[in-house]
């Protein structure tokens, strides 16, 4: 079983949401692609504006979404036209420790059970992320991170913006050594969580 590390005790940045604009130039290879400029929109924003080939596949999964109504039109008067109130889960897997894929999933799946838990367990503090984040496609992503210290630095940067923190331990009981650091989990606000891993590339 794993031996996680929860934090989370600041309060959440009160720092006004950046305005989301999609990436002009996907936006357009997309829409010559024969998707609609609302779809083409709606895939961008739920993969983080990183290209116009993880928008299509965003597209092809999600087959089944709505994908006539434009996000400002989901988002309602609540967002003001500045998606301030979507939230994804961020994933930083410590790719140093070379973890096979059956292994690595598994650490992921710990770290979203662990971050749900904390917080479903402050209620009061982050309901209305949860319900916000649910309502809004449940937004995930897996990310590189290069190391121990480097998933420890990226938590001690969320810990300072208010954002929530799960950091997986492992028993050690297959594969790596026991105590590795594997998964750190972030949660919050897209610009919020951007400040900490925008700079870092999906896990292929």
């Amino acid at each position: 079983m794993q031996e996680p590390r929860e934090e989370g005790d600041g309060e959440e940045s009160q720092a006004t949401p950046t305005p989301w604009k999609p990436n002009e130039d996907f936006l357009k290879i997309l829409v010559g692609m024969g998707i609609s400029r609302v779809a083409a929109e709606k895939a961008l924003f739920y993969t983080d504006n990183r290209s116009a080939d993880l928008a299509a596949a965003w597209l092809f999964e999600n087959s089944d979404a709505d994908l006539d109504t434009s996000l400002a039109a989901e988002a309602g008067d609540q967002m003001d036209d500045s998606y301030g109130d979507a939230y994804k889960m961020a994933f930083v897997v410590n790719t140093s420790l070379d973890m096979g894929t059956g292994k690595l999933a598994s650490q992921v799946a710990h770290a979203a059970i662990g971050m749900h838990r904390l917080l479903l367990q402050n209620e009061n503090k982050y309901g209305e992320m949860v319900l916000n984040w649910s309502e809004y496609g449940e937004t995930k992503i897996v990310l590189k991170g290069n190391s121990t210290q480097h998933l420890v630095d990226l938590e001690r940067k969320a810990l300072q913006l208010g954002l929530p923190t799960y950091l997986v331990q492992d028993a050690g009981r297959t594969q790596i050594a026991p105590g590795s650091t594997t998964v750190l989990c972030i949660m919050g606000r897209l610009d919020l969580v951007d400040q900490v891993t925008g700079t870092l590339k999906l896990l292929s």
